[in-house]
């Protein structure tokens, strides 16, 4: 088809531009293949508000990098509207395993939002995951029987010959280590290269203590050398730390350590060796008192007390200027057990430890304050500190799920109505998460859309604000549903394109579907594309910029989503066929184009005898 051509007169004393854009307003160098991209606005330039008035774009954010890295600030700020935080609004961020919280991070990030011209978008209020746990933990303990006698006694123990389990660990591929277990020898960490204190794994967790207390610490090990272990008692924001040398025989290896908080794990590092170490078991001891558990109504009290003083913090430290939050993160299982037709909540007998969504930071609110009430008492304070207009929603994911025909996002709004039921309890919204692939299978791609499409619709039918809160895309090749994304590097230009194809069929289907009035917005959640050491998508191409700050072919997806599928954002200009191009075409950096018709030429923006040229 026949490209139209359109003239729009530049700006009087306007010329030609000189200045070089950055790097993320460009395509690819060097590749022709993205030459086109160059000629593209910054994104938010193409949304339509005289149409999608309450529509914003939002960009998941590292904090840290945005507040650093001005390359990075600039493409969040020139691009987006909204930005959320990827991990430092979460509880566990802000506050530590005794219970002091630290907001210096979350305050310098909502300013730096607010300098930037986009609005911060609040991610999240309760879940169950990255949670202060030691500190919540502690709360509920056992209350100290007055008179009662403290006993010496095992407090923590794990033999590894039969309970064949770690928690995290390093990256074993990249430092040179394995870990594996035997009926033996319990647990085996074998090092083939020699650094400093990289080898590094958490082999016990949950270890209940009273700090302040002196505790003995048995560890039976052996190595195929001697050798050295180093260790912390504590959890991530700290602890104490401690080492312990090993022999080639097996020995009982005793440390005294006083705990400083209440949960606590073992984070072991092996520091430069060569070979193989053995860890039979790990035993703590030491004093506790006798004990009697909190009543129903003293864990809900605490709890709500705790929870108070978290969400009151947060809105403090946000100072008014996060209108919007993620209310409660990721509420609904997979699992149907009372049989009425809805999947229940998640609780922690629903835990598979090493799973990507729970890490050992997990406190499910809902095991102590029943799945009404958390919900309820999280709403009443996010709007008793939260600004008067604040808005509410419910994340999670899975909701465009085609295996149960969007089960999830039924159960999801079933759970509303039940939250809503006293009449006082207000979400409103639903967010998505979306964290989709594009499939090379059609079948399996237009069944994907398929049950995209049906979400939309039960979320417009809900009559709550509808959000697509943390959209990111792999791709998929042959015929397996559940085959492994392939790595960027791997994509050919065609699957670049399908996937740009994808996205702007996604935002498209949100704007045709989602009432003007109950529109938020869509997020996406990786901006560029997941180094290969990435905990999330690792290696994939999840980013509208690749690593390199540079635009990629879903560029032109968004853009020609959020504007109706025109690239130019260019409306209702009637066409000139009368061009003169003897004196060159010229791209919007100034630079000559080779082409000498129009015609020849990608869509895009021109300058032609100082007036701008659009092919569409």
């Amino acid at each position: 088809m026949m490209k139209k051509l359109y003239l729009l007169l530049l700006t009087a004393g306007l010329s030609v531009p000189t200045m070089a854009q950055e790097n993320y307003e460009l395509g690819k160098p060097n590749n022709e293949d993205y030459r086109y991209l160059d000629e593209y606005q910054a994104l938010k330039e193409y949304i339509d508000y005289s149409k999608y008035p309450n529509f914003k774009l939002g960009a998941g954010t590292t904090v840290d990098t945005y507040i650093s890295n001005s390359t990075y600030k600039n493409m969040i700020d020139k691009n987006f509207t909204e930005t959320v935080a990827g991990n430092a609004m979460k509880m566990a961020s802000c506050v530590d395993g005794n219970g002091n919280m630290n907001f210096s991070k979350v305050k310098d990030y909502v300013n730096a939002a607010e300098k930037g011209g986009i609005s911060v978008y609040g991610h999240t209020l309760a879940w169950h995951s990255q949670q202060p746990k030691a500190w919540l933990l502690k709360l509920l303990a056992d209350k100290k029987v007055e008179g009662g006698e403290d006993v010496w006694e095992t407090v923590a123990n794990k033999d590894f010959r039969s309970d064949k389990t770690t928690e995290w660990k390093a990256d074993e591929v990249e430092w040179g280590y394995s870990i594996s277990f035997s009926s033996t020898n319990g647990l085996v960490v074998k090092t083939t290269k020699s650094y400093p204190g990289q080898v590094q794994f958490v082999p016990m967790s949950n270890i209940l203590r009273t700090s302040g207390n002196t505790d003995t610490m048995t560890m039976t090990v052996k190595g195929s050398s001697s050798g050295k272990l180093d260790g912390r008692l504590g959890d991530w924001g700290g602890g104490k730390n401690f080492s312990l040398n090993f022999s080639t025989e097996w020995n009982d290896v005793k440390v005294d350590i006083k705990p400083t908080m209440y949960n606590n794990f073992i984070l072991l590092h092996v520091p430069n060796y060569v070979g193989d170490v053995y860890i039979k078991s790990i035993k703590f001891e030491g004093y506790k008192g006798q004990t009697a558990p909190l009543t129903q109504e003293e864990r809900h009290d605490t709890l709500v007390w705790a929870m108070d003083k978290w969400i009151k913090g947060m809105m403090e430290a946000c100072d008014g200027k996060v209108k919007a939050w993620d209310l409660v993160n990721e509420a609904i299982s997979g699992g149907d057990n009372d049989g009425d037709g809805y999947y229940d909540l998640q609780h922690s007998e629903g835990y598979n430890s090493g799973t990507w969504d729970v890490g050992g930071d997990a406190f499910y609110w809902q095991d102590h304050m029943g799945d009404l009430e958390y919900i309820r008492q999280a709403c009443r304070l996010a709007r008793k500190y939260g600004p008067e207009d604040i808005v509410l929603f419910i994340n999670d994911y899975n909701l465009e799920s085609d295996w149960d025909n969007n089960k999830k996002l039924k159960s999801l709004i079933n759970w509303i109505k039940k939250w809503e039921a006293d009449g006082v309890t207000k979400i409103d919204g639903i967010g998505t998460q979306m964290h989709i692939s594009c499939f090379e299978n059609n079948t399996h791609l237009n069944n994907i859309k398929k049950h995209i499409t049906q979400m939309f619709q039960l979320m417009a039918n809900s009559g709550k604000l509808v959000r697509v809160s943390e959209l990111d895309m792999g791709y998929v090749r042959g015929s397996n549903r559940w085959g492994a994304s392939s790595k960027t590097d791997e994509l050919t230009e065609a699957e670049h394109k399908k996937m740009a194809d994808f996205y702007e069929w996604i935002i498209k289907e949100y704007f045709r579907i989602i009432p003007a009035d109950k529109q938020w917005g869509i997020c996406q959640w990786c901006t560029n594309d997941a180094p290969a050491n990435s905990g999330w998508r690792g290696g994939e191409p999840v980013g509208i910029w690749d690593l390199n700050y540079y635009r990629k072919h879903v560029y032109a997806g968004f853009v020609r989503g959020l504007n109706g599928g025109e690239p130019s954002g260019i409306h209702g200009i009637e066409a000139d066929n009368d061009i003169d191009i003897s004196k060159g075409i010229y791209n919007m950096q100034g630079v000559r184009m080779s082409a000498t018709s129009l015609h020849a030429l990608p869509c895009g923006i021109y300058i032609v005898d100082g007036k701008k040229v659009v092919v569409k």
